[in-house]
């Protein structure tokens, strides 16, 4: 996250855990279709001690929120590190 640029990534929220899941809300509004484009992409969270943790959007639900799995290492260690509900992720724009 790190040297991304701020156009090319969408910000998004932590709002809430289902199982190994999180469910993340973008911080600016997003139509239902340009959420729908954010399904099966790359997303990323950068810890307190820098560490970047990746995961991929599943599935919209409801239209306005994701639902994001980590990838394997990071659920093996209880999930990425400073992982929280508020905690902020990115996800790359689609082109």
């Amino acid at each position: 996250m790190s040297g991304e640029e701020d156009n090319d990534v969408i910000d998004l929220i932590v709002v809430g855990f289902e199982g190994d899941d999180c469910l993340v809300s973008p911080t600016a509004p997003l139509s239902p279709e340009e959420m729908q484009k954010l399904v099966g992409k790359d997303v990323e969270y950068e810890d307190f001690k820098g560490v970047v943790w990746k995961g991929t959007a599943l599935e919209l639900v409801d239209n306005e929120i994701l639902r994001v799995r980590f990838e394997e290492a990071a659920l093996s260690e209880g999930g990425p590190s400073g992982l929280g509900q508020g905690s902020l992720v990115r996800i790359k724009k689609p082109k």
